[in-house]
């Protein structure tokens, strides 16, 4: 299964501009989240996001179902005369859209086969990810609790 997300967050004690509509995190951020795929199947693994201007590096780990660790990193770019934003993958592809309000964001991306839809919600000591994956055969929501280290 491909990274349970590429993540868009929103988080620095004040948000930085770095165009229209448009905050991007700095910063270091940990926590836990839960997931739930078909069957009633659920489980839960550990995230560590690295926000460094517009790049985020995301490392996720697995170990109630198979130990596995998956890393990624993802640009945010900001259009200036825009409100959205483009989700740039590692090989500098443009994969998806996103777009943020007040203190909320929300994209959407396709990695190959696979479709990503993911929303922030972010205080001053965290933040809050929801989202949902698909692709062939499968499909997964998760939750995850994050707070600045």
């Amino acid at each position: 299964m491909r990274t349970i997300g590429v993540m868009l967050a929103l988080l620095l004690s004040g948000v930085a501009q770095a165009g229209p509509g448009s905050g991007l995190p700095s910063g270091k951020y940990t926590g836990t989240a839960d997931w739930r795929g078909p069957g009633g199947s659920t489980g839960t693994y550990t995230v560590e996001k690295d926000f460094d201007g517009t790049t985020m590096t995301a490392r996720y780990a697995w170990t109630d179902t198979q130990a596995r660790e998956e890393k990624h990193t993802v640009t945010f770019a900001a259009k200036s005369a825009e409100p959205l934003f483009d989700v740039v993958d590692e090989k500098g592809q443009i994969v998806g859209k996103g777009y943020c309000y007040d203190d909320a964001c929300s994209y959407r991306a396709a990695f190959g086969p696979i479709n990503i839809d993911e929303s922030f919600r972010w205080s001053k000591g965290g933040m809050t990810v929801l989202g949902a994956k698909s692709g062939p055969g499968f499909s997964v929501v998760w939750k995850e609790s994050l707070q600045s280290r």
